[in-house]
């Protein structure tokens, strides 16, 4: 990916990527400051002119989107492209549109939820998630489904069945709603098949699949954190992405992480694992990461060990 690809990714999604990749949403009001890479006060101010992501400095200097990316992650530049890229695919885009308000954010998030009911077998996600290989027990309230939700691609509009997740902040708050439109038990196919509705800023949250526990463990997708807790018999948490992975914050009553990474073949899977084990651990936490000994998740693990177990029974 070169620079003008990452950037036209981005176009008008900055405040999204930004607030995901842990910045504080108050950085990007527009006023002056404190700067989230060098720390001088009064001295920062976010413009996002023509959705670039642009800011100012009088320490750091001018720069743009992926600048501040790369200066708040400490990411390289091929890395923070493609964090970049990916969250481009699952944040709306803001550019030409009013700031809304934070209660403007939650009644929409509680009228989709409102409009959702909670999974059960026969429905579109029920089958979308057997059909990922997972075994289907007692999926929490916040796991939904949605029988028509609007999908928007650019000009291109849509509507699809949705599986929806409650995005919860350390305190307990539902800050958004994660969206996965489906169609005959697969991703649907659009550009962006999962997409986080606007809220409120997410650095810490996370898609709570269980109840609190004193050992918890946390992994990237929904999918994945599903097949991990099968896998270990541990509960496990969605974080969405590296980036959410790295600014989890477990609630209170948390005594033990265990971190299921992916395996990427550019380690940023485990990089992520990695960097939230270190902070957590300074914060008192026992913490383990765990990752698959096969180019891939845990899903592709739990996929991988069902078949060879049917081979297994066929031979």
């Amino acid at each position: 990916m070169d620079r003008l690809d990452v950037r036209t990714a981005a176009a008008g999604r900055w405040r999204s990527i930004l607030t995901t990749l842990g910045l504080d949403e108050r950085t990007l009001s527009g006023k002056h400051c404190a700067c989230p890479m060098c720390g001088g006060r009064d001295r920062f101010r976010f413009d996002d002119r023509d959705g670039r992501g642009t800011y100012f400095c009088s320490g750091c200097g001018a720069g743009d989107g992926v600048r501040l990316a790369m200066g708040i992650t400490g990411l390289s530049f091929k890395d923070a492209a493609r964090e970049i890229e990916r969250l481009a695919g699952v944040v709306q885009p803001v550019t030409g549109k009013p700031d809304r308000s934070d209660e403007d954010k939650l009644a929409a998030l509680r009228r989709v939820f409102r409009e959702s009911k909670p999974i059960r077998r026969g429905d579109e996600a029920y089958a979308y998630l057997a059909g990922r290989g997972l075994k289907l027990y007692d999926l929490p309230e916040n796991i939904r489904v949605h029988s028509a939700l609007r999908h928007q691609d650019g000009e291109t509009v849509g509507t699809y069945p949705a599986m929806l997740a409650t995005v919860t902040a350390p305190d307990g708050r539902a800050v958004s709603l994660h969206r996965t439109y489906i169609q005959e038990a697969r991703k649907a196919p659009v550009t962006s098949p999962k997409k986080l509705m606007q809220g409120l800023a997410l650095s810490g949250a996370a898609i709570r699949l269980t109840a609190v526990s004193r050992v918890l463990g946390i992994a990237e997708g929904i999918e994945t954190a599903l097949a991990a807790a099968e896998l270990f018999e541990v509960p496990v948490w969605s974080c969405i992405s590296t980036a959410g992975i790295e600014s989890f914050e477990p609630p209170a009553g948390v005594r033990e992480v265990i971190v299921f990474a992916d395996h990427d073949e550019n380690f940023a899977g485990q990089k992520s694992a990695f960097a939230a084990a270190h902070r957590l651990k300074l914060k008192g936490f026992e913490v383990e990461v765990v990752v698959p000994e096969i180019i891939g998740d845990w899903l592709d693990v739990l996929r991988l060990r069902a078949t060879e177990k049917s081979e297994g029974n066929h031979s």
